[in-house]
């Protein structure tokens, strides 16, 4: 379904992927089973490739469609995926519809990694990477996209950016039980040393690595940005057993920065972030010299502090700002949080006018924080430090520019979204103002009240034609169904 919500900042976004095919080849699909043989032709789904290898040789290549069950990687024999595509798409490995690939690497000699990216503009999504003697996947190259993937149990980073890599997003996947012989390297994701600039993180989870969460410590790249919306790190620090991982473990939910000598600036924008039951720090500025920006992010129960961003001054002309975040521990307190001289700190849970106790949250048990994905590989529903209907930190935060509902934005990583008082359902088929076309003749009025919901579900075969100007206020939603044709002959006026 498309769902339209009227609020003060209405942001539509239809992600679209563009083939991009390279000239002077023709387009194939090759396809890789744990049955298949390197000696088939590959491209007939009942002849499948073995190995990644073999389809990843093809010059004809655009998309390889990986099979489920278990593939083994073995030797010296890493999945180098290194093709330059001339724009998005170029080219994609994804999971069969239906079934899981797991990349079971367990297999290859000491140090080597399970896959390593160096080509740019690949859509990777659907698979598992295991066990791998080094990183689970390693970029370098640009513009790439991995989505809905998980690496666990490898002998680093499960996934980790450097070499210059560029402009990648990481798009809800996942990464855990990660570890390295000492403990001290092994992250869920490593956006550092010599990364390049412009990689983004988005509704990702990594916990109980060795090392940190994410881990964005510089040598030698300097004056670079990273983004990460909407992910949670939790339990780092700690081993797979639950041990603690050892001295060399640092054990923080999202390290934005450091560097051997102090003076590197690694920009961090982080929204919509829950770091929790670190062994550590939650969100840790380290030695990081660059600008870091926090709107809308919790933190709870971190071992050596929520906020702790006070370990070094900042680079000329860098800037600390927090903004609509939540530091809470379970007995009832902000815990440890500080902040350089000068940072800027507005409507943060721990600042009056807020007294922020138990009652603001539905509920601070993490019942649900591994649980699996959607299918669409979105992050599960958790009632995790979800505020109350009561709360006092609903609308209280101020606006960043990021999407909210109500007056203002909410306080921390979970806007509250408020249950339709009314729902108007158009089941018909033709004009919008015949009250016949609506669910027991409910046609709603003229403006649709905030909490409000209308649902666009024609008839088989019907439309549903806005023959009226109307217009939608800040809170309520519009729902069309997939599949359910809608027509704007009219005006639909979404209000600030």
């Amino acid at each position: 379904m498309v769902k339209i919500a009227a609020m003060k900042l209405l942001t539509l976004f239809f992600p679209i992927l563009i083939a991009c095919m390279p000239s002077g080849s023709f387009a194939r699909t090759y396809y890789v089973s744990p049955t298949g043989s390197d000696a088939n032709v590959g491209y007939d789904i009942n002849a499948p490739f073995k190995t990644m290898k073999k389809a990843l040789g093809k010059s004809d290549l655009t998309e390889i469609l990986v099979r489920g069950g278990t593939h083994y990687i073995t030797g010296d024999s890493t999945v180098s995926i290194n093709k330059i595509g001339a724009g998005p798409g170029a080219y994609t490995i994804r999971n069969y519809p239906g079934e899981r690939p797991l990349f079971d690497c367990s297999g290859l000699n000491t140090g080597k990694k399970g896959f390593s990216v160096t080509g740019n503009y690949w859509y990777i999504t659907g698979i598992d990477i295991m066990k791998a003697r080094d990183n689970g996947m390693y970029i370098t190259g640009a513009n790439n996209i991995i989505e809905f993937c998980s690496f666990f149990e490898n002998e680093d980073s499960g996934l980790q950016l450097s070499g210059g890599a560029t402009n990648n997003q990481i798009i809800n996947c996942d990464s855990y039980f990660n570890k390295d012989a000492t403990s001290e390297n092994a992250d869920g994701f490593a956006c550092k040393l010599d990364v390049g600039t412009g990689n983004s993180f988005k509704g990702c989870r990594a916990w109980q690595n060795s090392d940190d969460g994410w881990d964005g410590y510089l040598r030698p790249s300097d004056n670079i940005s990273t983004s990460i919306d909407s992910c949670w790190s939790f339990r780092n620090g700690y081993l797979k057993s639950g041990a603690v991982s050892g001295v060399n473990g640092d054990g923080n939910g999202f390290k934005m920065g450091g560097s051997d000598a102090t003076d590197l600036r690694h920009n961090q924008i982080l929204t919509h972030c829950v770091s929790f039951y670190n062994r550590k720090r939650g969100f840790d500025q380290n030695n990081n010299r660059g600008s870091m920006t926090l709107y809308n992010n919790t933190a709870f129960a971190n071992g050596g502090g929520n906020f702790v961003m006070s370990s070094i001054t900042l680079a000329a002309g860098s800037v600390m700002t927090v903004k609509n975040c939540v530091a809470f521990t379970a007995a009832g307190t902000a815990g440890s949080n500080s902040f350089v001289s000068g940072a800027v700190l507005q409507n943060n849970s721990w600042q009056s006018p807020f007294s922020t106790t138990l009652a603001d949250f539905i509920s601070i048990d993490t019942v649900g924080a591994r649980a699996a994905r959607k299918p669409d590989g979105s992050l599960p529903d958790v009632n995790f430090m979800h505020l109350t209907a009561t709360s006092d930190l609903i609308d209280g935060g101020q606006d960043v520019g990021l999407v909210f509902s109500g007056e203002a934005p909410d306080l921390g990583a979970f806007e509250t979204s408020p249950a339709a008082s009314a729902i108007y359902i158009f089941n018909g088929n033709g004009n919008w103002d015949n009250a016949a076309n609506w669910l027991n003749n409910a046609i709603p009025p003229a403006t649709l009240a905030p909490g409000n919901q209308i649902i666009i579900d024609p008839s088989t075969g019907g439309e549903c034609i806005v023959n009226i100007s109307y217009t939608l206020s800040p809170g309520a939603s519009f729902v069309v169904m997939a599949g359910k044709q809608l027509s704007l002959p009219g005006n639909l006026n979404i209000t600030n």
